[in-house]
């Protein structure tokens, strides 16, 4: 396209209109375009484009040589010097004709009238500013709520902490009431009927002594003697009467120990650290559940296995570790009684039911007592939970979901040690506690460590967890 066609073709439009080459040299344009630039259209055709632009003659060569390469429109901008002011325009471009030998690439430029563009642009970083200062300021709000979520969330953990210990303080205060009221109202009368037994059969056998001796010197008694001797059947008094004075002393001995028990799980009188055997501790456990060890099940009966290893006295917090013990076995007693009726009598006959229960020294610093059941297990999905505070899986009034919770803080807060729960669904349940063989009082105990010096034994709880079925 020559200049002058270029002319005849931009003569009826009506929008600002260049053909420049992609050297910048202004071949021809129209009315428009000299009324938008203010100067007569002799003037500018021939005049170059950079000098009446401000822009960097870089910049417009870039643009130029962009839209010479290209079959489409290329935007840019051009800043034209104007008397007294500047004028920005909008730059619409493309190659007409191509480069050719030695003739160079035209180039249309459609001009648009851009006056406001600076105080656009002054509104738009104006604007761009407050949307950042708005970001910023919620950004800060997220964080801030972030931060008091965070809060919010501890101090709610602090406060059921903080209703843990004021249950277990309000049961362990009506508890220990009642076990030591108990222990010596019991105690007192057994052991002063325990004491004189021995007394009793001394003067029992003095008795039969002088009734033998009355036999061998007088044989012939008067007949309501001997109806009389018949109807008490003498003889057999005579028999069972160290018998019935050896069972009597045997319950009175079974009363002392389970008195002895009580007094050794409580351990009312032990608020310090002590050393002490665990085995005696574990011993008193199973002693006081007894009674559910006998619970008549469809298989066979709960069996215990013991495997103590030989332990030192271990300074501990003797009362505390006694009610994990009890938790502990409770719970595995509980899951041992639910698969027993889980099960069909194949399975029975396959898993009868054991409670095993051993010790050893995991190191010269470290005890282990390990609490295994073979009932039904713990679900993966409860298992991660278990330690929760009042999480449970029981029905209303079965469990509180305190039991496990209290027996963690037990071992790794009171005892520095470690309560790792390890189950297979369907097999069983391990519950490992590891303890450090030495406990430190508050003043010799690093600041860093003091921690649990104000936490409460919990009340014996039946079952807080052993199978799928319960946790509580």
């Amino acid at each position: 396209m020559t200049p002058e066609e270029f002319l005849e073709f931009a003569r009826v439009l009506p929008e600002p209109l260049l053909l420049v080459t992609v050297r910048g040299d202004i071949l021809n344009l129209n009315q428009p375009t000299a009324k938008l630039l203010q100067r007569n259209r002799k003037d500018l055709r021939g005049a170059s484009l950079f000098d009446l632009v401000e822009d960097e003659v870089e910049t417009v060569q870039n643009y130029l040589q962009t839209c010479g390469r290209s079959r489409q429109l290329t935007l840019g901008s051009l800043t034209f010097t104007l008397p007294g002011e500047v004028l920005i325009c909008r730059a619409e471009g493309g190659v007409l004709q191509p480069a050719s030998g030695d003739s160079p690439a035209l180039i249309l430029l459609r001009l648009e009238q851009r006056a406001s563009a600076n105080l656009d642009f002054a509104v738009l970083n104006q604007k761009i500013d407050e949307l950042s200062e708005e970001i910023h300021r919620r950004k800060q709000v997220e964080s801030e709520l972030v931060e008091k979520n965070s809060q919010i969330t501890h101090a709610l953990q602090q406060l059921k902490t903080t209703q843990i210990k004021l249950i277990q303080t309000e049961k362990m205060s009506s508890l220990g009431q009642l076990v030591a009221g108990i222990c010596h109202e019991v105690n007192n009368p057994v052991s002063f009927i325990h004491g004189n037994l021995s007394h009793a059969e001394e003067y029992v056998q003095n008795l039969v002594e002088l009734i033998r001796l009355y036999q061998e010197e007088y044989p012939d008694v008067p007949p309501h003697i001997k109806e009389y001797q018949a109807e008490v059947d003498l003889d057999f008094i005579l028999q069972d009467l160290d018998s019935l004075l050896g069972s009597m002393r045997m319950g009175t001995q079974r009363i002392l120990e389970i008195v002895q028990s009580l007094r050794n799980f409580s351990r009312l009188d032990q608020s310090e650290a002590k050393a002490v055997d665990i085995h005696d501790g574990i011993e008193s456990t199973l002693l006081i559940l007894r009674n559910r060890l006998g619970t008549p099940l469809r298989g066979s009966p709960i069996e215990v296995i013991r495997d103590y290893n030989d332990l030192p006295l271990i300074h501990c917090y003797p009362g505390q570790l006694n009610q994990v013990f009890m938790n502990l076995i409770s719970n595995a007693i509980d899951a041992l009684i639910e698969a027993d009726i889980a099960r069909n009598s194949d399975e029975l006959e396959q898993y009868p039911a054991q409670l095993y229960i051993s010790t050893k020294q995991v190191n010269s610093e470290t005890i282990g007592i390990t609490i295994k059941d073979n009932g039904l297990g713990i679900c993966e999905q409860v298992c991660p939970h278990i330690f929760d505070p009042f999480f449970t899986t029981k029905p209303v009034g079965k469990g509180t979901g305190l039991g496990l919770s209290i027996s963690y803080k037990i071992i790794t807060d009171l005892h520095q040690g470690q309560l790792i729960c390890h189950s297979v669904p369907g097999q069983g349940s391990e519950f490992r506690v590891e303890i450090p063989a030495r406990q430190y009082s508050s003043a010799a105990q690093p600041e860093s460590t003091r921690r649990g010096s104000n936490l409460l034994p919990t009340q014996p709880e039946s079952s807080q967890i052993g199978s799928n079925l319960l946790v509580g």
